[in-house]
This record gives structure tokens, C-alpha cells and sequence, in this order.
């Protein structure tokens, strides 16, 4: 039956987009494997719709790894993983609302407490089984209990007939940094937590703290998963973890020339002509703008690739919109409707890799991951 939908789908609406989302499986498990190799046991982080490169695409790849969770932020998230036919389970690392939590029916599902206040509210309104992770401030002073709450949560914990906890976790906030200062301190106070929370609780499934960054002291900081996130999608910038292993990034944006045109010198290009051309000048027009996920930063000095050449974006990237110089390309007669051209390179060193374009814009590569549009098609090859 679901042949036949899709096929009908297929058939009475042909359509290739635009633009493509590609996602690389091998250098998805390489760097899965490569962290597997310092963490007895990696959690996947699969929020922000997989970094931006795709939930369900990036959860169904690693679906068949049998690894102990997949950490999501949202139970929005958490549902559309179960709706895909996901079983592995789940852990909500953002706040949930309690009656969301009173409501749920997503089996192998825990739930972070992100605070003291919301620890006392699922106490006393949640009315059957629910197992959480306990999230402890140890430095970042963003979620999680402080440490002089500590005793009170365990002893509101033992009191709750309903509370099972399954894990404790913390956040490094600076594990990035090479002074390695802030990181060991919180360290120290993490494995203080983890000792006291063993005491009180013997059958504790899970205590992780360890980001990407924070695989650099995975033999320091007490844990049996660790947290894996931005550099499970091979982007670095990530600190000393960096030096310890080889990535490879996953996503590769392709799209292709909708048009091209000559125009003389002293033209001026795109909205508030940004863009003066000095000499006689070549553009082209891809239909990628910052609804797609082409950063308006990258406008008059981003680039993107055709073939193995970089061109210039040429003026104010616009919303669906993007125009290129591409005078000085090889072969340029050769150009024309239907050329293709990567946006996004899964080659670091191009200047269109996403940690290059995260410095052109003076970012991190995060934003530019998870800005490229949930709606595009994704592919994994």
C-alpha cells in the first residue's frame, strides 16, 4: 500500500528540487567510531534537527549502531523520532512542560529536570512512573540545580513514589578553551557529584558531562556515556579533541545555475547596489538565499564552488536568491542553466566548507549548520 501512494505521489507530481541536502553515511559512522574509540559508550546528540542536517535522516543511519540513547531537545523531537519508526531510546535534554510529561505515551523516553523548581513540580503532579536525569550546575550557571540543592533533590527524589532516576548530567561550558583551567574545576565538582549521587542511588543508570569538546578529559571527568554533538557531523573547531582524532564532515549542499548574464563595467548589483562591477562582468543566479540557509554575511565576500573553482557572491545574498561572479571561471562560456554548483562543501578546506563560512561570517559553525532549511530534501548516499 505504501508503494502505491508514493508511487501515485511520484507520478502525478514529478519533481526534482533544486537543491539538495547530502548527507554522507561513511563520514557519519567514521566519526561516530572515532569518538567510540575514547567514550566507552557515545549518546548521540540529534537536536536542532540533527544539527541542521536532518532528524530523521541522521537518526535512521544510526538507528542500527544499537547505542544506549539519542539525546534530543524537545518532545516535539521525541515524537517525530517515534513517528519514524525509531526505538532506540530517548532522552529529552530541554525543559518539558508537566502535563507533557503527564501525557506522554512515547515509550523509552526520560526526561532531564532542568531545574530545582521543576524537580518540585513533577514530584507532585506526576502521577506514574517517570525516569529522569538529573542535570546539576557545576560552573556554566545556565540549567541545572545548584550544587547547595544537591541534598534536598535527593531527598525529594527517594520521597517521590513516581521519580525513577535513571541518570545525572552536567554541561562543560569551556572545554573548547586550551586553558584548561574552568573545565577542571568543574570537573572537580562533577566528580564530587557523582560520588555522592552513587551513594544514594546504587541501581543509577547513566552520569555523562562530556560535549564534543569535553571528550578531551573523558578519563578525567567520571561518566559511562558520553554526549556527542557538533563533532559527530565532522565539523571542528572543537578545541584540543580536535588533535585526537580525524573527522570528516557530513552534509554537502549542491544547487544548480538558474540563469546567466553579461553586463558592462559600472553596473551595480543587487539590492542597494552593494556590488559596482569594475570591468565587463559575468554573473549567474542560483536560487538559494537566506531562507535556504545562505547566510546574508557571506554578501560581496562569501564564495561557493563550480567544479573545483571558488565564485564570489556578488552583492546582497537575497532571500531565495544568490548572484555570483563568475567571470574569471574556467570554461565560462560553458556555464550556463542547469550547472551545477555546491553551496556547501563537505571539503574543509574550501572556502564554503561550514567551519570557513562560519569564519567569514565571524560565527560559530553551529548557526550555519542548523540554518540550513528543515524543508529541503536530504539524501543520504
Amino acid at each position: 500500500m505504501n508503494f502505491i501512494r508514493n508511487w501515485l505521489t511520484k507520478a502525478r507530481n514529478p519533481h526534482n528540487p533544486l537543491i539538495t541536502v547530502a548527507l554522507s553515511k561513511a563520514a557519519l559512522l567514521h566519526n561516530l567510531k572515532e569518538f567510540q574509540q575514547l567514550s566507552p559508550a557515545v549518546a548521540p546528540v540529534l537536536k536542532g534537527n540533527a544539527y541542521g542536517h536532518g532528524l530523521i535522516e541522521i537518526a535512521s543511519i544510526l538507528e542500527k549502531e544499537h547505542l544506549p540513547l539519542f539525546i534530543v531537545d524537545s518532545y516535539t523531537e521525541a515524537r517525530s523520532l517515534r513517528a519514524a519508526g525509531i526505538t532506540t531510546p530517548l532522552l529529552i535534554i530541554g525543559f518539558t512542560k508537566t502535563e507533557t510529561i503527564r501525557k506522554s505515551k512515547l515509550p523509552h523516553t526520560s526526561f532531564v529536570v532542568t531545574s530545582y523548581e521543576a524537580l518540585e513540580e513533577y514530584a507532585q503532579l506526576l502521577k506514574k512512573p517517570t525516569k529522569i536525569h538529573l542535570k546539576i550546575d557545576t560552573g556554566m550557571c545556565r540549567q541545572g540545580i545548584t550544587l547547595d540543592q544537591t541534598q534536598q533533590a535527593i531527598d525529594l527524589i527517594k520521597k517521590s513514589p513516581h521519580l525513577i532516576l535513571e541518570g545525572i548530567c552536567s554541561h562543560f561550558a569551556d572545554a573548547d578553551n586550551l586553558d584548561t583551567s574552568f573545565t577542571q574545576n568543574q570537573i572537580d565538582v562533577w566528580n564530587d557529584c557523582v560520588d555522592l549521587f552513587m551513594k544514594h542511588f546504587l541501581t543509577l543508570s547513566y552520569y555523562h558531562t562530556s560535549n564534543t569538546a569535553g571528550h578531551a578529559y573523558i578519563r578525567q571527568a567520571r561518566s559511562n556515556i558520553s554526549r556527542l554533538g557538533i563533532g559527530l557531523y565532522g565539523l571542528t573547531g572543537n578545541g584540543a579533541i580536535d588533535t585526537m582524532i580525524s573527522l570528516q564532515p557530513v552534509m554537502k549542499v549542491t544547487t544548480s545555475i538558474t540563469g546567466t548574464k553579461n553586463i558592462p563595467t559600472n553596473s551595480k548589483v543587487g539590492y542597494n547596489g552593494t556590488f559596482t562591477t569594475t570591468s565587463p562582468t559575468k554573473l549567474a543566479t542560483i536560487p538559494m538565499g537566506y531562507f535556504e540557509g545562505v547566510d546574508r554575511r557571506l554578501s560581496n565576500k562569501g564564495m561557493v564552488m563550480i567544479g573545483d573553482t571558488a565564485a564570489k557572491i556578488a552583492g546582497r545574498v537575497s532571500m531565495n536568491i544568490t548572484i555570483l561572479d563568475i567571470t574569471n571561471i574556467p570554461d565560462v562560456d560553458n556555464i550556463k542553466l542547469g550547472t551545477e554548483v555546491t553551496v556547501i562543501s563537505s571539503r574543509e578546506s574550501d572556502p564554503n566548507s561550514i567551519v570557513n563560512i562560519a569564519k567569514t561570517c565571524g560565527t560559530i559553525p553551529y548557526e550555519i549548520a542548523v540554518h540550513v532549511n528543515a524543508a529541503l530534501q536530504r539524501i543520504v548516499i
